[in-house]
């Protein structure tokens, strides 16, 4: 309950604050004028055209993406049996990042969509190919699943570093932004373009709930409660590549969100899908929004990468965790 109310205020404090300021207030008469609420009205001159032109847009997308990425984490967290686990297992973020260079090395960077269909198509590419190598010898181990999935991010950001290195300079400046995590210049064609990925997988695995409980048991375990264990993790694994990579696609490279908000939230909200999943989503969505806010707004002479606010954020946060596991040494 407390997370549902604190994202509203969130998005709100975002389009609020930025190179021109608008009135929380303001912001919520001007939404309530256009839901045609009785004494409510629009901002006057420009700022009603940066609140529904760029800043809206862009907040919605920003919960959207940290949503989807913080449900993912909490399924994959289940499956791997691993609190510690989030979409980097599946080399999503390494396979989006070889598509859009492949897509920026062959001139497609300026086309309208390009780069996030392109890294859509890359990191899809990269969970098929995990799946294919570590089902070579028929049903993988968890343990021969996240190995192949290291070997094929590993082999994926070789390729990158490549491509980078033969790209011409001047368009370099687009991929290099793109894989640190940005929402820069992202609207209302992003937004619908990955909504239903985002929407219908995050609903899916919400679905899946009680299996995601009995896998979490372990595969004796879930065996013997009749489920069927390597139909029901393909499902698991499939629909959040689905979104991790859609999610990947449209804000580039946006660490540790998977990992952050599911793991915080466990000690507070249980380990039952049913409660986590939502929890997740609210929390990874308040994260990545002021993560974003905070990335445009801290400096007045450049935007922040997106991915390294988060960075910030997280990569203490896993130490600590690690920390207090017990696996930090």
């Amino acid at each position: 309950m407390l997370l549902a109310m604190l994202l509203p205020l969130s998005i709100v404090l975002a389009v609020s604050l930025g190179a021109t300021h608008l009135s929380p207030l303001g912001v919520m008469s001007s939404l309530g004028a256009r839901l045609g609420l009785p004494g409510c009205v629009p901002i006057a001159g420009p700022g009603e055209t940066i609140l529904y032109a760029v800043r809206i847009p862009r907040a919605l997308l920003a919960a959207l993406v940290g949503g989807g990425l913080a449900v993912v984490g909490a399924c994959l967290q289940s499956v791997f049996r691993n609190p510690l686990a989030d979409s980097g297992l599946l080399g999503v973020g390494a396979g989006a990042a070889l598509g859009a260079v492949i897509a920026v090395r062959f001139g497609l960077g300026h086309l309208f969509l390009a780069l996030p269909l392109a890294a859509f198509a890359g990191s899809m590419a990269a969970v098929g190919l995990v799946y294919l190598l570590a089902h070579a010898r028929g049903q993988p181990s968890l343990h021969g699943l996240l190995l192949t999935g290291i070997a094929v991010s590993a082999f994926a950001g070789a390729a990158t570093s490549v491509l980078l290195v033969s790209t011409e300079e001047f368009r370099l400046k687009v991929v290099l932004f793109w894989l640190a995590g940005g929402l820069e210049g992202r609207g209302w064609d992003h937004l619908r373009g990955v909504f239903l990925l985002i929407a219908a997988g995050c609903a899916g695995l919400w679905l899946l709930a009680r299996t995601l409980d009995v896998l979490s048991l372990g595969d004796d375990e879930a065996g013997s409660l009749g489920v069927r264990v390597h139909a029901a993790r393909v499902l698991v694994l499939t629909l959040a590549a689905l979104v991790a990579g859609a999610a990947t696609a449209v804000a580039g490279a946006v660490p540790f969100v998977g990992l952050v908000a599911p793991h915080a939230l466990r000690p507070l909200v249980g380990s039952v899908a049913r409660r986590l999943l939502p929890s997740s989503f609210a929390a990874g969505a308040i994260l990545v929004v002021l993560a974003d806010l905070a990335s445009r707004t801290v400096s007045a002479r450049f935007e922040l990468p997106l991915g390294s606010v988060t960075a910030l954020v997280g990569a203490p946060y896993f130490l600590l965790a690690l920390r207090r596991s017990g696996d930090g040494g």
